[in-house]
């Protein structure tokens, strides 16, 4: 790989970037489609939120691409003095498992076992991802170790396509048809009660079909947008991983396609913060040419009469798209050779500029920001990511708050939001340890584990150090086996244990992390991460009793801490105990009051015990009970509205929901 400079006003940048610059790659082509080299830093145009930006430095890479892929046109070459520093390129397979079908699934499966078997070259990183967790807990340069990875790819149980049951009777035309009916569209249930009465003259006569398909699109709206959130969820934790690793990096998704109607925040934000953290996202619809509400599936029976007309268009595809282009990446569809698009990837990876500059509006707000570049030159087409976060690398590392499914009895789920990390870096616990949750926690580590440390620096040949620094660059074997070491040693310091216990977590060694954190509480009782961690290590081993006996510990010493009591709350709606865990979001909202968090957990609680309370009456067509929960839960949901979060279009959807009788 080569780098060449092209404006001598600064050095060549590593990627590392701080926190006042914003770096953008850029793609330029031809009309024929062609890579354009040979432009500098005053070819250039670029502007945020339609203000225009001065142009620091602007840097060509160019990337010699494997055997048998397409050389982009004029090889550069490096005008610095020196090697140049650039960083191995990165790759990211995610399957994305929540939007994936039996029939798919191998096909994605095999086209990145080919890939990696002969175009992943010596020296590149890369990852799996699969069923929201990365493979083995890091990235790796291993070969054998990611074909493997990518070979195990399954299903984590039974799986069910939403296809299939959104054919079943009542049948739904497609998911916007389940979503308009959900929003109150009164043309949208007619066409369904229509389309159902179609299919089933005698069922009709029986009864109205519209409480069964109010019933239904409720649920498979609810399933989209749960698949959805986990899939945003994946994005934006990975994200956060490798905002700390140098230069660009690749991440290949691999889907069908996903809903998110009324998520725009979501979606945005998601790739606010991929594009903030480097990283491209190239989305492949594995369906190819097969695409589509009816793709996959024989003999379907649909109505003549306009009710029962198949979908028009392919709703998946859309946010797809837009999580693509908002990255800088490429959305890849009707391609059946999935070598081929894999194959464009990294031909398009391998070569683009990098143009930095320090936004006029320096500060970091943590708001989204429009970015276009254009280019002073006729007959060339530009791409670039199409905006970022405005929130300072270090700072995007800080726990943002999470999405988490909890299951209760009677077999219902609810999403409650576990808090998000104070400025000293807790780690909170969750119900389950999910996708990018290892790369996430592995970066957070560094903060808090120098927290702990303060001023100790210890000897860079020590088994400590030597097992700090494998963690870092993710080798948990080694770190364990190092700080295993170092631990044993009498007086061994508190931030080795913590250090260890990281590393034993990465392992899956849940009871020996809990172990090692439990000696860093007695040794350090005021440090309060640690209580967190042990929670969540507890939570992993489904001790949900000792989880919250931790938290309450914790609770005696940091009495005005609203993110104890939210993560409290959380394990008891986990366990069922939801009049304890409204109990836990109330105190909550009582030691901060202007904490919006609180008020999004009280609410979903109280939507939860109003929903098990609720009963249907076929008489009266409506659901009734739980009116109280429902008053509360609205008055909680328009609060944090007020307050203002990232969860403010799901609030607003509970809103809309709680409004439906």
């Amino acid at each position: 790989m080569c780098v060449a400079a092209i404006s001598a006003q600064e050095p060549p940048p590593t990627f590392r970037s701080a926190a006042d610059l914003v770096e953008v790659d850029v793609r330029v082509f031809d009309k024929d489609g062609r890579f354009v080299t040979g432009l500098s830093g005053d070819d250039f145009t670029l502007a945020e939120d339609g203000t225009p930006q001065k142009i620091v430095n602007a840097t060509l890479i160019s990337g010699a691409p494997a055997p048998g892929v397409p050389t982009a046109p004029t090889a550069v070459t490096t005008t610095a003095a020196g090697p140049p520093v650039t960083p191995p390129a990165v790759w990211l397979f995610v399957f994305d498992t929540p939007h994936l079908s039996a029939s798919t699934l191998p096909r994605a499966r095999d086209a990145v076992i080919r890939f990696i078997a002969e175009k992943f070259r010596s020296g590149d990183i890369g990852g799996v991802v699969v069923n929201g967790r990365m493979v083995n807990n890091r990235l790796t340069s291993d070969r054998e170790e990611l074909r493997k990875s990518a070979a195990d790819a399954r299903f984590p149980g039974e799986v069910r396509s939403r296809q299939l049951e959104l054919r079943e009777w009542p049948r739904l035309r497609d998911p916007i048809e389940a979503f308009g009916i959900v929003r109150g569209d009164r043309d949208a249930l007619q066409a369904a009660v229509t389309r159902a009465c179609n299919e089933d003259p005698d069922a009709c006569k029986r009864a109205s079909p519209e409480p069964q398909v109010q019933e239904k699109a409720q649920r498979m709206v609810a399933e989209y947008r749960a698949a959805a959130q986990a899939t945003l969820g994946v994005v934006r934790a990975l994200s956060k991983g490798l905002a700390r690793m140098p230069g660009t990096k690749t991440v290949v998704f691999l889907s069908e396609g996903f809903v998110q109607e009324e998520m725009d925040g979501d979606l945005r934000v998601a790739a606010g913060e991929a594009a903030r953290a480097g990283a491209h996202v190239y989305t492949v619809d594995v369906r190819g040419l097969n695409r589509g509400m009816t793709s996959g599936l024989i003999e379907q029976k649909l109505a003549d009469d306009p009710a029962g007309a198949g979908a028009r268009f392919d709703a998946q595809e859309d946010d797809t798209n837009s999580l693509a282009i908002d990255t800088g990446g490429l959305a890849i569809r009707n391609q059946n050779e999935l070598a081929r698009a894999f194959e464009a990837i990294q031909r398009d990876a391998a070569t683009y500029y990098v143009l930095a500059y320090r936004p006029a509006n320096g500060t970091m707000d943590g708001k989204y920001r429009r970015i276009s570049v254009t280019v002073d030159r006729p007959d060339l087409r530009v791409r670039a990511r199409r905006g970022y976060l405005a929130v300072a690398p270090a700072k995007l590392l800080l726990p943002r708050p999470e999405s988490v499914t909890v299951t209760v009895p009677a077999a219902e789920s609810v999403t409650v939001t576990v808090p998000g990390a104070a400025a000293g870096g807790s780690v909170v616990p969750r119900p389950s340890a999910n996708a990018a949750d290892a790369v996430r926690s592995k970066i957070e580590a560094g903060r808090i584990v120098q927290q702990l440390r303060g001023a100790d620096e210890g000897s860079p040949a020590s088994p400590a150090e030597r097992g700090w620094a494998a963690y870092q660059r993710g080798d948990v074997d080694t770190s364990s086996r190092e700080l295993l070491d170092a631990a044993k040693a009498p007086g061994a310091p508190p931030w080795v244990h913590y250090a260890l216990g990281l590393s034993q977590l990465a392992l899956q060694r849940y009871r020996e992390a809990g172990q090692s954190w439990e000696r860093v509480r007695a040794a350090a009782p005021a440090f309060e991460p640690v209580y967190f961690n042990l929670a969540d290590a507890y939570l992993l081993q489904h001790e949900d009793g000792a989880a919250i006996g931790v938290l309450r510990d914790a609770e005696q010493r940091w009495h005005a801490d609203p993110e104890i009591a939210n993560a409290i709350g959380v394990i008891q709606v986990r366990r069922g105990a939801l009049d304890a865990a409204i109990e836990s979001f109330e105190r909550a909202t009582k030691i901060a009051p202007d904490d919006p968090l609180a008020y999004f957990n009280l609410g979903r609680a109280l939507q939860m015990r109003m929903t098990k309370s609720q009963r249907y009456v076929r008489e009266m067509t409506k659901w009734i009970g739980g009116d109280e929960d429902r008053r509360r839960a609205t008055a909680a949901f328009e609060r944090y509205v007020q307050l203002g979060g990232p969860f403010v279009p799901q609030a607003r959807e509970a809103l809309s929901a709680l409004a439906w009788k």
